[in-house]
């Protein structure tokens, strides 16, 4: 960068930073330059933590964190080729529930159903089992190379993508992640980052107030159709014990919704029923709902979330239909053989 980009690039910054001590939001060029600076690593450490810091402060907007995404993006290759109908269930994470990774577990069932996923995730941050560390422990390649993951994908339908195997960006501001210690915009990129071109999406998020950002920023993204969720017991999951807030997002429309589970006559699960306290207890009981020997309410917490995704990729012309998919994903073994095939794939 030369003396005069460099002393632009720090007027631009300044301004950008008295804006948000001011409490007022950034455009997405904003958000977009001042984020390009600092992945490239050509931000000053205090002034990036300030920037990040100010942001969470004031509460961060969708064009802020569309700006953002794209400054990532400008910097990454995507992962091709474009695979149609490809969907990813990757969401926040951080509810505090400890819950069995339900996520992954919806991935593979859809994909046992016919669906396409590639799932994007990473190891337990908040929680004590992450959607990387159950794959690793089921022996899935973290490392896979993607001419692999992208082939897994085409052959069964599943693909699993470890974030820090493909954002590099991320490796460089660990150190400003960790100086920081409490959530920021970067912890909300997570579902949006995902290496491949996405048509469909199931988002489920930690907090009520974070449904209608995420929509639109997905709405803006192009997505064929996504739903974003918070379970009224807290969940970032749809939940079979209490009614769930959602956003059914279609191109140029973004309509909130409420999932009542009662009428689809499923199983409650409740917190206990979900929760596992280790890596290991998470991979039996992932083992155990594959192979159909557990039945109960965190099977069919699985199944309405798989239901949900069958139906907004196409492969189920209603929910009900998507949960008979789902329970038939799960029994005739389809979904274990996906998880198998991957992790013959991945290596």
């Amino acid at each position: 960068m030369n003396k005069k980009i460099a002393e632009q690039s720090h007027f631009c910054l300044n301004e950008i930073l008295s804006q948000l001590a001011l409490g007022k939001s950034l455009s997405t060029p904003e958000a977009q330059q001042a984020f390009t600076l600092l992945f490239k690593g050509s931000m000053p450490f205090t002034q990036a933590k300030s920037l990040l810091l100010l942001l969470a402060k004031k509460g961060e907007t969708s064009d802020e964190l569309l700006g953002c995404l794209h400054a990532l993006r400008s910097l990454e290759n995507t992962i091709g080729p474009k695979i149609p109908g490809l969907m990813d269930t990757c969401g926040t994470g951080g509810d505090g529930r400890h819950t069995i990774n339900i996520s992954t577990l919806v991935a593979l069932v859809i994909a046992g159903a016919g669906g396409r996923i590639a799932k994007h995730g990473n190891r337990a941050i908040s929680s004590k089992s992450g959607s990387s560390d159950l794959m690793e422990s089921f022996g899935v390649r973290l490392e896979a190379l993607p001419g692999k993951i992208v082939r897994s994908i085409q052959r069964w339908g599943i693909g699993y993508f470890h974030a820090p195997s493909h954002h590099p960006v991320f490796a460089r501001i660990q150190p400003l992640r960790r100086a920081i210690k409490r959530r920021t915009i970067l912890n909300l990129l997570g579902p949006l980052v995902n290496p491949m071109r996405l048509d469909h999406q199931l988002v489920g998020v930690s907090e009520k107030r974070l449904i209608p950002l995420y929509a639109k920023v997905l709405a803006k993204l192009g997505r064929k159709s996504a739903l974003v969720f918070h379970s009224d017991d807290g969940m970032d999951e749809i939940s079979t014990s209490a009614s769930t807030s959602a956003a059914w997002v279609t191109p140029g429309k973004i309509r909130m919704i409420r999932i009542h589970p009662k009428s689809l006559r499923l199983r409650k699960a409740s917190p206990q029923d979900l929760s596992v306290n280790s890596i290991k207890q998470s991979k039996l009981r992932a083992e155990n709902i594959l192979s159909g020997k557990e039945r109960g309410g965190a099977r069919d917490t699985i199944v309405l979330n798989a239901a949900y995704g069958l139906y907004l990729c196409r492969k189920a012309a209603s929910v009900e239909e998507g949960i008979v998919f789902a329970e038939e994903s799960i029994d005739s073994g389809k979904a274990r053989k996906a998880l198998n095939q991957l992790k013959v794939e991945s290596r």
